[in-house]
């Protein structure tokens, strides 16, 4: 079943981090920060499947001189050097071959990761970082998933090299935001959030597959759901193990429990649908007696018509015969 989950938050050097080793490990390479003098080695890591940095106009970029220029645009201690977008990719878009997974043409869930960050570059003129990330061994094998990574600043490329200007608009605060006539920044997120559902679910039709994502919550949805429950470190070291565990059990029969009350609204949801349905034949079959009935009324009025019509005729050829004139 296709999983929603869409989420993103800033990269700031408050929490430790930096743009330019998120970048590198996010994408599996080495990238020396010129500002702190530190060198992020992630080159030998395993799970990235491909990554593209571009900017709106697919107009590829140096990933080491874009997060370098992102770090040094910030002089605060604060400062957002970049923003991250996590994306669950719907394991039916990516090709179970080896090869057609590592060919961006072939693997449609890259291609509509790679089409998101695009609207992100083009909607706030900002350079995006995309990888795309294969599961966990230790987790969920259908776990395919994106990380794209925004400058925080409106981007351009001019002789000099990158350039990195104003804050983008999703950046601003929510006062400055007001003034300029936008939506709160929070608006703003939930109107992205839907955008990848839209970008998702037109690949799934179009290739002929019916699972759908749904970016409100369950309960949003109708669909009321127990919450499992935290089944902190030690419990899940030992579940990937291979340990069972009393939490781990517990979680099992929620998640079971959840799975059928899902399976019992998907038949409520097919029932309703098919008496809908059945309601629609319905009331196209009272339409057609009803035409029927009018059609009927037709006939009879032209047949009365016609009746008229002869009487007529007669009555005038009675008065041609005696002379008359009509």
């Amino acid at each position: 079943m296709a999983i929603y989950y869409a989420t993103t938050k800033p990269i700031s050097r408050t929490s430790g981090r930096s743009a330019t080793a998120s970048a590198a490990y996010r994408a599996g390479v080495k990238i020396e920060d010129k500002r702190s003098g530190k060198t992020h080695d992630y080159s030998k890591r395993g799970g990235v499947e491909m990554a593209f940095a571009f900017d709106k106009n697919f107009k590829q970029i140096d990933r080491s001189e874009l997060w370098n220029k992102a770090e040094l645009a910030e002089n605060r201690k604060d400062g957002r050097t970049a923003r991250e977008w996590v994306l669950a990719i719907p394991h039916e878009l990516i090709p179970k071959d080896k090869d057609k997974r590592k060919d961006f043409k072939k693997n449609e869930g890259a291609r509509v990761a790679v089409r998101f960050a695009k609207i992100l570059a083009e909607r706030y003129n900002v350079a995006v970082d995309v990888a795309i990330h294969t599961p966990d061994k230790q987790g969920d094998n259908r776990n395919y998933h994106a990380h794209i990574m925004t400058t925080t600043r409106e981007f351009s490329l001019t002789d000099k090299g990158i350039e990195l200007g104003e804050k983008a608009a999703i950046e601003l605060s929510n006062t400055k935001r007001k003034v300029l006539g936008l939506s709160s920044s929070t608006t703003e997120i939930k109107e992205l959030r839907k955008e990848w559902e839209n970008i998702v679910n037109v690949q799934l039709e179009k290739l002929g597959i019916d699972e759908r994502i749904d970016h409100r919550t369950l309960k949003q949805q109708g669909i009321e759901q127990k919450p499992t429950i935290k089944m902190g470190w030690k419990a899940s070291a030992m579940e990937r193990r291979g340990i069972v565990t009393d939490k781990g059990d517990l979680n099992r029969e929620i998640t079971a429990d959840n799975q059928q009350l899902r399976d019992l609204q998907i038949e409520f949801a097919a029932l309703t649908e098919a008496k809908m349905e059945i309601e629609n034949v319905k009331e196209q079959a009272k339409g057609m007696q009803d035409f029927r009935a009018e059609y009927e009324l037709f006939k009879q009025e032209q047949q009365q018509q016609k009746l008229e019509h002869q009487e007529l005729e007669k009555t005038h050829e009675k008065q041609q015969d005696r002379g008359i004139e009509p």
